[in-house]
């Protein structure tokens, strides 16, 4: 055998060998799908019988109960039976010309059978609140098939309804009346006469008001205050007030608007006689201790809602007398003056103030005062270039053609160094004038030549000075 011939058996094999693996794997993975189908259908019939026994007992557990609140299965018994009760029933209900009788009696299929009854007459709707929830508590297999009502002319109610009733056929033939309330009755007869009643059928329910106000109520000594409970009802409906409690002498109630009204003394816990003596009698602590009463309020909805509040009425001293505020200036000058030059003279520069409201100007040098509108202060310094005011403590700077109220909008006039630094070079330039001196030429010229920033629209004149 050549080398490609043992080549070629070889391959031929190992695809036999892979064949047949995968034969087999495909017969393994199809046993094992099988397998798990077939344990999964066997859990589901499982599951499928247990929850038929489950049912089953759970009907067995209801059939048991059916026994028990079934009629006798003899049908003259069962039928005489129920009858006896139901016509006790009508009368303990107040029923008026009542009426029980047999309509139907018809067995269905092997099961049980069932009888039918008419009951009719007539009664309040009190009446019939209270014999619908007898029928209810009674645990019978019983039901009420129609029931119809409707004025009569007397004022009562026609009540005519129809009732059908079961008889198992396996119960007992002497199967007693139940003797335990049925789980369809939640309240007694009283409340559900209450919750029936007491309500109109044609609007929600009557909701109770509601207080809105503060529980504790403020009286000022020496002052007569009113006080009004603040009372919401969410029907809108008036309410009506009632107190429980005393008041001390000086507070009093109105029931028909809810008003309290406080007038106690200017100082209570200081009670003194004529001969200014304490008159021992123990008043002024009590008055002074917070007094607590209760108002039940009601509302006149239907039906009437009400609740209660406990309120504390509280004592407290009047507060002190508040100081009106100062009232503002009609017109402020101080935003109608202006800094109109700065006038150099023989012995030192003058400020010219022009207050146009009043139609002066104000000739002002170091250490002088002055009061223009809100503005009050004195002058700090005059030079060439501006004006130092000193108003409410704090320095500030006005330049000529500016207005003294925006000075104060200005920086705090503590002079900066170039400032300073002008200052002292202008008074350093300036030669020192003398009484007995003549004057220069140039200080012989009009005080309006002198002026340095003057405003063109104001030129001042030479005058005394205005204190």
């Amino acid at each position: 055998m050549t080398q490609r011939e043992r080549f070629l058996a070889m391959a031929v094999g190992g695809l036999f060998v892979v064949i047949a693996f995968q034969w087999g794997f495909n017969r393994y993975r199809d046993a094992i799908k099988f397998r798990d189908n077939r344990l999964a259908g066997l859990q589901n019939e499982a599951n499928t019988l247990n929850e038929k026994m489950l049912a089953g007992a759970y009907a067995d557990r209801q059939m048991g109960e059916y026994m028990v609140r079934s009629l006798p299965s003899n049908p003259e018994r069962a039928q005489s039976t129920y009858q006896s009760w139901l016509l006790g029933t009508v009368r303990e209900a107040g029923l008026k010309d009542a009426g029980v009788d047999p309509v139907s009696d018809a067995p269905v299929g092997d099961l049980y059978h069932r009888y039918g009854f008419r009951v009719s007459g007539k009664t309040s709707l009190n009446g019939l609140v209270g014999l619908l929830h007898d029928f209810y508590a009674r645990d019978y297999l019983h039901r009420i098939r129609e029931l119809n009502f409707g004025p009569s002319r007397t004022g009562d109610l026609n009540v005519e309804m129809t009732i059908d009733v079961i008889s198992l056929s396996n119960a007992a033939i002497d199967a007693k009346i139940p003797d335990r309330d049925s789980w369809r009755i939640a309240q007694s007869l009283d409340e559900t006469r209450e919750s029936i009643l007491n309500r109109n059928f044609f609007q929600p329910p009557n909701q109770p008001p509601v207080y809105a106000g503060d529980a504790t109520l403020v009286a000022v000594k020496g002052q007569k205050t009113d006080v009004r409970l603040k009372v919401d009802d969410p029907e809108g409906t008036d309410v009506n007030y009632e107190l429980e409690g005393e008041l001390p002498e000086w507070a009093s109630f109105k029931a028909d608007s809810g008003t309290f009204t406080f007038d106690p003394p200017a100082d209570p816990e200081n009670s003194e006689g004529e001969n200014g003596e304490d008159a021992g009698d123990g008043s002024a602590e009590v008055n002074s201790e917070p007094v607590k009463v209760v108002v039940r309020m009601t509302d006149t909805g239907y039906p009437r809602r009400q609740i209660e509040k406990t309120l504390l009425v509280k004592l407290e001293n009047a507060p002190p007398p508040k100081e009106p505020d100062p009232l503002p200036p009609k017109f402020d000058d101080a935003t109608q003056t202006y800094l109109t030059a700065l006038v150099q003279g023989r012995n030192d520069w003058t400020a010219w103030m022009n207050v146009r409201t009043r139609g002066e100007t104000l000739k002002l040098q170091i250490g002088d005062s002055f009061e223009i509108g809100s503005m009050k202060g004195s002058v700090k310094s005059v030079s060439a270039r501006l004006v130092l005011l000193e108003i409410d403590g704090k320095e500030y700077e006005l330049r000529p053609s500016g207005k003294l109220s925006e000075a104060v909008a200005l920086k705090t006039a503590e002079p900066s160094e170039g400032e300073a630094s002008a200052a002292e070079e202008s008074a350093t330039t300036e030669p020192p004038a003398t009484e007995d001196s003549a004057p220069s030429a140039e200080q012989s010229e009009s005080p309006s030549e002198q002026t340095e920033g003057a405003d063109s629209s104001t030129e001042p004149t030479p005058q005394s000075r205005l204190d």
